[in-house]
């Protein structure tokens, strides 16, 4: 096992190349941990979940020492093999690995979003977080989507997937069969965001982001509604419309700050 008492300098060192594996492809079903490479999202989580490898430059950092007694395994890279594993583009003194969350059918909130074809890890990402902000949404993607532990979504959801209930691989008539009203957020039909009535338990869909809800989704859906927009406006950033949907839903329902 290794230890925080070595240093590792080559980029042949097995471990290492283990690491780097887990690293650049967290999705892979052999891959048991999600890697984090922000200093403050890793003291956040640790306050909840147990660090299973936490990887460092100078264990004489604060952040670093004090989290040393709390990792499972540890080791010290040099600097320039910890910044390689890193995708961040600052500088960070430590990489922590985690256990991937584990969520089920029967931790999906009352509302949901599910994402339809969506291939953007950075969209997935931010729907994510705009899922965690509002504290109401959790998430469902349909076969065919990015991977909620894609090294990018990852990176753009801010640890979210720990606190955000999702399932991936979803059909969409599973959630039909649990007693979700299905709507389909589209560019001109149905009522306005603004006028449509939405009432739990409810799944929005947001489609893919080129050619949006497949025509498998739309035969499946309750109803549908649009966001308006200006004449000039085509289209919305499927982020930014997931967004605007739960932060109008999260109005209703009385969390005005």
């Amino acid at each position: 096992m290794p230890t925080s008492a070595s240093l590792i300098q080559s980029r042949q060192n097995p471990h290492y190349k283990q690491w780097q594996q887990y690293a650049s492809h967290p999705e892979r079903p052999e891959c048991p941990w999600i890697p984090i490479g922000s200093n403050k999202q890793i003291l956040e989580l640790s306050r909840q979940h147990p660090i299973e490898l936490l990887l460092f430059s100078n264990e004489t950092e604060t952040p670093a020492q004090a989290l040393l007694s709390q990792s499972r395994q540890s080791q010290r890279l040099s600097a320039d093999l910890l910044q390689q594993l890193s995708s961040l583009r600052s500088s960070q003194q430590m990489m922590a690995f985690f256990e991937k969350p584990v969520w089920s059918l029967e931790d999906l909130t009352p509302w949901v979003l599910y994402l339809d074809q969506l291939q953007d890890p950075g969209n997935l990402g931010t729907l994510l977080r705009t899922a965690r902000a509002t504290a109401l949404f959790s998430v469902a993607t349909s076969p065919g989507s990015v991977a909620c532990f894609n090294s990018k979504v990852v990176r753009a959801s801010a640890a979210s997937l720990f606190a955000v209930p999702f399932r991936e691989g979803l059909e969409l008539g599973e959630l039909k069969d649990r007693g979700y009203d299905l709507r389909v957020a589209t560019l001109e039909q149905g009522p306005s965001l603004f006028d449509a009535r939405f009432e739990p338990p409810l799944a929005i869909v947001i489609g893919n982001e080129g050619s949006g809800p497949t025509a498998s989704t739309l035969a499946v859906v309750d109803d549908s509604f649009h966001i308006p927009m200006g004449e000039d406006s085509q289209s919305l950033n499927a982020a930014v419309a997931g967004s605007l949907i739960a932060y109008e839903i999260f109005r209703r329902e009385g969390n005005h700050g």
